[in-house]
Protein backbone atom coordinates (compact mmCIF):
# COMPACT_ATOMS: atom_id res chain seq x y z
CA UNK A 1 0.00 0.00 0.00
CA UNK A 2 2.91 2.36 0.71
CA UNK A 3 6.02 3.00 -1.39
CA UNK A 4 8.54 5.86 -1.78
CA UNK A 5 7.44 8.52 -4.27
CA UNK A 6 10.42 7.91 -6.57
CA UNK A 7 9.08 4.44 -7.34
CA UNK A 8 5.99 6.01 -8.95
CA UNK A 9 7.42 8.84 -11.01
CA UNK A 10 6.56 7.10 -14.27
CA UNK A 11 3.17 5.78 -13.24
CA UNK A 12 0.16 7.13 -15.08
CA UNK A 13 -2.47 6.78 -12.36
CA UNK A 14 -5.24 9.36 -12.56
CA UNK A 15 -5.72 11.32 -9.36
CA UNK A 16 -9.42 11.63 -10.15
CA UNK A 17 -9.86 7.89 -9.70
CA UNK A 18 -8.17 7.80 -6.33
CA UNK A 19 -9.96 7.87 -2.99
CA UNK A 20 -9.54 11.08 -0.98
CA UNK A 21 -8.37 11.38 2.61
CA UNK A 22 -9.17 14.79 4.03
CA UNK A 23 -6.86 16.05 6.78
CA UNK A 24 -7.90 19.33 8.41
CA UNK A 25 -5.00 20.90 10.29
CA UNK A 26 -3.23 24.14 11.15
CA UNK A 27 0.12 22.45 10.55
CA UNK A 28 -0.01 21.85 6.81
CA UNK A 29 3.70 22.41 6.19
CA UNK A 30 4.65 19.74 8.72
CA UNK A 31 2.40 17.14 7.10
CA UNK A 32 3.47 18.02 3.58
CA UNK A 33 7.10 17.38 4.55
CA UNK A 34 6.02 14.15 6.23
CA UNK A 35 3.85 12.80 3.41
CA UNK A 36 5.66 14.01 0.28
CA UNK A 37 8.22 11.22 0.45
CA UNK A 38 5.58 8.50 0.08
CA UNK A 39 2.83 7.46 -2.26
CA UNK A 40 -0.21 5.69 -0.82
CA UNK A 41 -1.73 3.58 -3.58
CA UNK A 42 -5.26 4.59 -4.63
CA UNK A 43 -5.42 7.50 -2.17
CA UNK A 44 -4.94 11.25 -2.34
CA UNK A 45 -4.24 13.12 0.90
CA UNK A 46 -5.89 16.54 0.83
CA UNK A 47 -4.64 19.02 3.44
CA UNK A 48 -6.93 21.90 4.41
CA UNK A 49 -6.37 24.67 6.96
CA UNK A 50 -9.01 25.01 9.68
CA UNK A 51 -9.69 28.60 8.62
CA UNK A 52 -10.55 27.40 5.12
CA UNK A 53 -12.48 24.23 5.89
CA UNK A 54 -16.05 25.50 5.51
CA UNK A 55 -15.24 27.25 2.24
CA UNK A 56 -13.50 24.09 1.02
CA UNK A 57 -16.52 21.95 1.93
CA UNK A 58 -18.92 24.19 -0.01
CA UNK A 59 -16.90 23.77 -3.22
CA UNK A 60 -16.20 20.11 -2.46
CA UNK A 61 -19.90 19.26 -2.13
CA UNK A 62 -20.66 20.68 -5.58
CA UNK A 63 -18.61 17.86 -7.11
CA UNK A 64 -20.51 14.58 -6.64
CA UNK A 65 -17.56 12.50 -7.80
CA UNK A 66 -15.24 14.14 -5.28
CA UNK A 67 -17.69 13.56 -2.46
CA UNK A 68 -18.22 9.96 -3.53
CA UNK A 69 -14.45 9.40 -3.54
CA UNK A 70 -13.98 10.76 -0.01
CA UNK A 71 -12.80 7.81 2.07
CA UNK A 72 -12.26 9.31 5.53
CA UNK A 73 -11.83 12.61 7.36
CA UNK A 74 -9.10 13.38 9.93
CA UNK A 75 -9.56 16.44 12.13
CA UNK A 76 -6.27 17.54 13.70
CA UNK A 77 -7.23 19.69 16.69
CA UNK A 78 -3.99 19.18 18.55
CA UNK A 79 -2.27 22.02 20.37
CA UNK A 80 1.42 22.78 21.09
CA UNK A 81 2.75 20.49 23.77
CA UNK A 82 4.12 23.48 25.67
CA UNK A 83 0.64 24.81 26.46
CA UNK A 84 -0.39 24.11 30.04
CA UNK A 85 -2.96 21.38 30.60
CA UNK A 86 -5.67 23.77 31.85
CA UNK A 87 -5.24 26.13 28.95
CA UNK A 88 -5.52 23.26 26.49
CA UNK A 89 -8.74 22.22 28.19
CA UNK A 90 -10.18 25.71 27.82
CA UNK A 91 -9.15 25.91 24.18
CA UNK A 92 -10.87 22.62 23.43
CA UNK A 93 -14.12 23.97 24.80
CA UNK A 94 -14.20 27.17 22.77
CA UNK A 95 -17.42 27.80 20.87
CA UNK A 96 -15.62 28.23 17.54
CA UNK A 97 -13.90 24.85 17.69
CA UNK A 98 -16.89 22.81 18.80
CA UNK A 99 -19.27 24.55 16.40
CA UNK A 100 -16.98 23.91 13.42
CA UNK A 101 -16.53 20.25 14.36
CA UNK A 102 -20.28 19.77 14.71
CA UNK A 103 -20.84 21.36 11.30
CA UNK A 104 -18.26 19.06 9.73
CA UNK A 105 -19.85 16.02 11.37
CA UNK A 106 -23.26 16.98 9.97
CA UNK A 107 -21.91 17.56 6.47
CA UNK A 108 -19.93 14.30 6.48
CA UNK A 109 -22.40 12.24 8.50
CA UNK A 110 -21.96 9.34 6.06
CA UNK A 111 -18.16 9.30 6.40
CA UNK A 112 -15.80 7.96 9.04
CA UNK A 113 -14.23 10.82 11.02
CA UNK A 114 -11.09 10.46 13.16
CA UNK A 115 -9.90 13.04 15.67
CA UNK A 116 -6.24 13.79 16.31
CA UNK A 117 -5.42 15.29 19.72
CA UNK A 118 -2.09 16.19 21.37
CA UNK A 119 -1.66 13.42 23.96
CA UNK A 120 -3.16 10.51 25.86
CA UNK A 121 -3.76 12.80 28.84
CA UNK A 122 -6.26 14.80 26.80
CA UNK A 123 -8.48 11.86 25.81
CA UNK A 124 -10.86 12.02 28.78
CA UNK A 125 -11.32 15.78 28.38
CA UNK A 126 -12.08 15.32 24.72
CA UNK A 127 -14.52 12.49 25.41
CA UNK A 128 -16.37 14.68 27.93
CA UNK A 129 -17.31 16.95 25.03
CA UNK A 130 -19.29 14.02 23.55
CA UNK A 131 -17.99 14.75 20.07
CA UNK A 132 -16.29 11.43 19.38
CA UNK A 133 -16.05 7.83 20.47
CA UNK A 134 -12.79 6.64 21.99
CA UNK A 135 -12.15 4.28 19.08
CA UNK A 136 -12.04 7.24 16.68
CA UNK A 137 -9.40 9.19 18.61
CA UNK A 138 -5.69 9.18 17.77
CA UNK A 139 -2.83 11.08 19.45
CA UNK A 140 0.37 12.76 18.32
CA UNK A 141 2.82 12.00 16.82
CA UNK A 142 0.98 11.24 13.58
CA UNK A 143 2.52 10.10 10.30
CA UNK A 144 1.75 8.63 6.92
CA UNK A 145 1.98 5.18 8.50
CA UNK A 146 -0.83 6.10 10.89
CA UNK A 147 -2.98 7.06 7.91
CA UNK A 148 -2.47 3.56 6.53
CA UNK A 149 -3.69 2.21 9.85
CA UNK A 150 -6.81 4.42 9.66
CA UNK A 151 -7.54 3.19 6.13
CA UNK A 152 -7.30 -0.38 7.40
CA UNK A 153 -9.52 0.42 10.40
CA UNK A 154 -12.15 2.04 8.21
CA UNK A 155 -12.20 -0.84 5.76
CA UNK A 156 -12.53 -3.32 8.58
CA UNK A 157 -15.55 -1.51 9.99
CA UNK A 158 -17.21 -1.53 6.58
CA UNK A 159 -16.79 -5.26 6.06
CA UNK A 160 -19.85 -6.35 8.00
CA UNK A 161 -22.00 -4.03 5.90
CA UNK A 162 -20.68 -5.49 2.64
CA UNK A 163 -21.74 -9.08 3.23
CA UNK A 164 -25.32 -10.28 2.86
CA UNK A 165 -27.56 -13.34 2.71
CA UNK A 166 -26.05 -16.23 0.68
CA UNK A 167 -22.45 -15.20 1.56
CA UNK A 168 -20.03 -17.57 3.29
CA UNK A 169 -17.40 -15.44 5.00
CA UNK A 170 -14.33 -15.94 7.19
CA UNK A 171 -12.51 -13.40 9.39
CA UNK A 172 -9.74 -13.77 11.95
CA UNK A 173 -9.49 -11.98 15.31
CA UNK A 174 -6.69 -11.30 17.75
CA UNK A 175 -8.92 -10.69 20.79
CA UNK A 176 -12.21 -11.78 22.28
CA UNK A 177 -13.37 -8.18 22.64
CA UNK A 178 -12.99 -7.58 18.91
CA UNK A 179 -15.08 -10.66 18.19
CA UNK A 180 -17.81 -9.54 20.56
CA UNK A 181 -17.86 -6.04 19.06
CA UNK A 182 -18.35 -7.48 15.59
CA UNK A 183 -20.93 -10.00 16.83
CA UNK A 184 -22.99 -7.14 18.26
CA UNK A 185 -22.61 -5.11 15.08
CA UNK A 186 -23.54 -8.21 13.07
CA UNK A 187 -26.71 -8.52 15.19
CA UNK A 188 -27.62 -4.83 14.79
CA UNK A 189 -27.37 -5.12 11.01
CA UNK A 190 -29.58 -8.23 11.16
CA UNK A 191 -32.21 -6.42 13.22
CA UNK A 192 -32.23 -3.55 10.75
CA UNK A 193 -32.55 -5.98 7.81
CA UNK A 194 -35.29 -8.05 9.51
CA UNK A 195 -33.08 -11.16 9.49
CA UNK A 196 -32.84 -13.69 12.30
CA UNK A 197 -29.35 -13.66 13.86
CA UNK A 198 -27.71 -16.69 15.47
CA UNK A 199 -24.68 -16.04 17.69
CA UNK A 200 -22.61 -19.14 18.40
CA UNK A 201 -20.20 -18.27 21.20
CA UNK A 202 -16.87 -19.55 22.40
CA UNK A 203 -17.35 -21.40 25.70
CA UNK A 204 -15.20 -18.82 27.51
CA UNK A 205 -17.77 -16.10 26.85
CA UNK A 206 -20.49 -16.00 29.49
CA UNK A 207 -23.89 -14.99 28.16
CA UNK A 208 -24.20 -12.54 31.07
CA UNK A 209 -21.02 -10.82 29.86
CA UNK A 210 -22.38 -10.62 26.32
CA UNK A 211 -25.64 -9.24 27.70
CA UNK A 212 -23.78 -6.47 29.56
CA UNK A 213 -21.93 -5.54 26.37
CA UNK A 214 -25.18 -5.49 24.41
CA UNK A 215 -26.80 -3.27 27.02
CA UNK A 216 -24.23 -0.60 26.14
CA UNK A 217 -25.77 -0.62 22.65
CA UNK A 218 -29.36 -0.54 23.96
CA UNK A 219 -29.93 -4.13 22.83
CA UNK A 220 -32.50 -6.01 24.91
CA UNK A 221 -31.71 -9.71 24.44
CA UNK A 222 -35.08 -10.88 25.79
CA UNK A 223 -37.00 -8.57 23.46
CA UNK A 224 -35.19 -9.65 20.31
CA UNK A 225 -35.46 -13.30 21.28
CA UNK A 226 -39.20 -12.88 21.66
CA UNK A 227 -39.31 -11.11 18.29
CA UNK A 228 -37.54 -14.13 16.71
CA UNK A 229 -34.60 -11.92 15.70
CA UNK A 230 -31.97 -13.46 18.00
CA UNK A 231 -30.80 -16.91 18.97
CA UNK A 232 -27.76 -17.40 21.23
CA UNK A 233 -25.98 -20.71 21.79
CA UNK A 234 -22.46 -22.12 22.11
CA UNK A 235 -20.48 -23.44 19.15
CA UNK A 236 -19.43 -26.48 21.15
CA UNK A 237 -23.05 -27.47 21.82
CA UNK A 238 -24.16 -26.73 18.29
CA UNK A 239 -21.47 -28.47 16.25
CA UNK A 240 -19.98 -31.24 18.38
CA UNK A 241 -21.28 -34.64 19.39
CA UNK A 242 -19.81 -36.17 22.55
CA UNK A 243 -19.93 -39.97 22.80
CA UNK A 244 -19.53 -41.06 26.42
CA UNK A 245 -17.88 -44.49 26.57
CA UNK A 246 -18.04 -46.73 29.62
CA UNK A 247 -15.34 -49.11 30.81
CA UNK A 248 -11.66 -48.71 31.55
CA UNK A 249 -10.54 -49.61 28.01
CA UNK A 250 -12.83 -47.16 26.24
CA UNK A 251 -12.31 -43.45 25.74
CA UNK A 252 -14.67 -40.59 25.19
CA UNK A 253 -14.85 -39.33 21.59
CA UNK A 254 -15.78 -36.01 20.09
CA UNK A 255 -16.82 -35.52 16.49
CA UNK A 256 -18.69 -33.21 14.16
CA UNK A 257 -22.09 -34.52 13.19
CA UNK A 258 -22.29 -32.69 9.86
CA UNK A 259 -25.59 -34.25 8.85
CA UNK A 260 -27.38 -33.25 12.05
CA UNK A 261 -25.85 -29.76 11.99
CA UNK A 262 -27.11 -29.19 8.44
CA UNK A 263 -30.56 -30.39 9.44
CA UNK A 264 -30.57 -27.83 12.26
CA UNK A 265 -29.46 -25.06 9.90
CA UNK A 266 -32.17 -25.88 7.36
CA UNK A 267 -34.77 -25.98 10.12
CA UNK A 268 -33.70 -22.56 11.43
CA UNK A 269 -33.76 -21.04 7.94
CA UNK A 270 -37.27 -22.35 7.35
CA UNK A 271 -38.39 -21.17 10.78
CA UNK A 272 -36.97 -17.71 10.09
CA UNK A 273 -38.88 -17.40 6.83
CA UNK A 274 -42.09 -18.67 8.45
CA UNK A 275 -41.69 -15.97 11.12
CA UNK A 276 -41.72 -13.29 8.44
CA UNK A 277 -37.94 -12.72 8.38
CA UNK A 278 -35.86 -12.37 5.24
CA UNK A 279 -33.45 -15.12 6.23
CA UNK A 280 -30.85 -16.30 8.70
CA UNK A 281 -27.46 -14.77 9.56
CA UNK A 282 -25.00 -16.75 11.67
CA UNK A 283 -21.92 -15.50 13.55
CA UNK A 284 -19.96 -18.65 14.47
CA UNK A 285 -16.91 -18.59 16.74
CA UNK A 286 -14.81 -21.56 15.62
CA UNK A 287 -12.54 -21.99 18.67
CA UNK A 288 -13.98 -25.31 19.85
CA UNK A 289 -12.73 -27.25 16.83
CA UNK A 290 -9.14 -26.37 17.64
CA UNK A 291 -9.58 -26.98 21.35
CA UNK A 292 -10.75 -30.55 20.69
CA UNK A 293 -8.18 -31.28 17.97
CA UNK A 294 -10.76 -31.42 15.17
CA UNK A 295 -8.90 -29.27 12.66
CA UNK A 296 -9.09 -31.70 9.73
CA UNK A 297 -12.76 -32.34 10.47
CA UNK A 298 -13.39 -28.60 10.60
CA UNK A 299 -11.82 -28.02 7.18
CA UNK A 300 -13.90 -30.85 5.72
CA UNK A 301 -17.05 -29.42 7.29
CA UNK A 302 -16.31 -25.90 6.01
CA UNK A 303 -15.80 -27.24 2.49
CA UNK A 304 -19.27 -28.80 2.45
CA UNK A 305 -20.66 -25.31 2.00
CA UNK A 306 -19.98 -23.40 -1.25
CA UNK A 307 -18.77 -19.77 -1.32
CA UNK A 308 -22.32 -18.71 -2.21
CA UNK A 309 -25.08 -20.47 -0.30
CA UNK A 310 -28.21 -21.55 -2.16
CA UNK A 311 -30.51 -20.63 0.73
CA UNK A 312 -31.17 -17.24 2.42
CA UNK A 313 -28.43 -17.71 4.99
CA UNK A 314 -25.30 -15.66 5.76
CA UNK A 315 -22.54 -17.74 7.37
CA UNK A 316 -19.83 -15.71 9.13
CA UNK A 317 -16.99 -17.86 10.48
CA UNK A 318 -14.90 -16.13 13.19
CA UNK A 319 -11.43 -17.63 13.77
CA UNK A 320 -8.61 -16.70 16.11
CA UNK A 321 -5.40 -15.48 14.49
CA UNK A 322 -3.35 -18.02 16.42
CA UNK A 323 -5.54 -20.90 15.24
CA UNK A 324 -5.24 -19.96 11.57
CA UNK A 325 -1.47 -19.74 12.05
CA UNK A 326 -1.53 -23.45 12.94
CA UNK A 327 -3.05 -24.45 9.58
CA UNK A 328 -1.05 -25.88 6.72
CA UNK A 329 -0.84 -24.12 3.37
CA UNK A 330 -3.25 -26.64 1.86
CA UNK A 331 -5.78 -26.18 4.67
CA UNK A 332 -5.70 -22.39 4.25
CA UNK A 333 -6.10 -22.80 0.50
CA UNK A 334 -9.20 -24.95 1.01
CA UNK A 335 -10.69 -22.41 3.41
CA UNK A 336 -10.08 -19.60 0.94
CA UNK A 337 -11.75 -21.51 -1.89
CA UNK A 338 -14.90 -22.31 0.11
CA UNK A 339 -15.58 -18.75 1.34
CA UNK A 340 -16.88 -15.81 -0.70
CA UNK A 341 -14.92 -13.31 1.44
CA UNK A 342 -11.71 -14.00 3.38
CA UNK A 343 -10.35 -11.44 5.84
CA UNK A 344 -7.22 -12.86 7.49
Amino acid sequence: MLEPVENHNNQGNSNNKKKTILLVTNNIQHYQQNFNNYNIHNYNITLVNWNDILTFIIHFNHDNNERKNLELVILDISMPVAVEYTKVSQLYLTTTTTTTIKEIKKIFSDKRIFFLIPSQSMIEIFLSMEISKREDIRTQPFSVFDIIDLISTTKKKERLYQIQLHDHTIQTYSSMDDKIKDAIKFLKIGIKNNETTVLLLDKNIQESYLQSKMALHDIDISKFRNDKLLNISYSEDWYLLFNQKKGSNKTNTVRIDSEQVNIKWNSLIEESINNGKKGLRVFSMMDCFFEYGLVDELIDYECIRPPKLNKPCLAFCAYKDKHVAQLSEDQIRRLVLTHSSVWI
